[in-house]
């Protein structure tokens, strides 16, 4: 049975990742989406590579929660101390300590392609965003069989179920800032 992958905290967030691609550039895409005082959601966190930027934009007034399934990862953004940023360990598929309509922003940087349950997560992000959230998700292209590859018509029937406002694609991935 293929189950979700865990990538080692310590391949997430370190100098060399950050050296050759700095959060910033990711972050740059949706920066003015993201407002001071908002509730954001970062589904499948890692150690916390985006979080010091997410936290910046929310400001003091405004709360991120960080969401992983592995308790290495939450413990390594728990010892971040960033005093707006709440961590739990979790699936992206349940998001069930999250009201329906409490998100103003959702960010999900290659994390549906580690999931075999790709419907469950986007549901689940879905219900959390507010009417009108705006949400930042991207993907590895798919290949082979792996039940946990996204395929291009998975991909363009993901991005059918929001307004998307901006999208783009590399070589190797999709990515997308929808709205709700």
């Amino acid at each position: 049975m293929v189950q979700d992958r865990r990538i080692p905290p310590f391949v997430l967030d370190n100098p060399i990742r950050r050296a050759f691609s700095p959060p910033t550039r990711i972050v740059s895409r949706f920066r003015d989406s993201v407002k001071p005082g908002m509730v954001v959601l970062d589904v499948g966190s890692g150690p916390g590579f985006f979080l010091p930027l997410l936290s910046r934009l929310v400001g003091e007034k405004g709360k991120v929660w960080a969401v992983d399934p592995d308790p290495r990862a939450i413990e390594k953004v728990k010892r971040k101390g960033l005093s707006n940023v709440e961590a739990r360990v979790g699936s992206a598929s349940s998001l069930s300590f999250l009201e329906d309509g409490s998100v103003d922003f959702v960010f999900s940087n290659l994390v549906i392609c580690c999931l075999v349950d790709h419907k469950g997560a986007i549901s689940e992000m879905r219900r959390v965003m507010k009417p009108g959230a705006r949400a930042y998700v991207s993907s590895r292209k798919g290949r082979g069989r792996d039940p946990r590859a996204v395929t291009e018509e998975e991909w363009r029937e993901i991005l059918s179920t929001f307004k998307v406002i901006e999208s783009g694609s590399s070589f190797m991935e999709w990515w997308a800032l929808v709205e709700k």
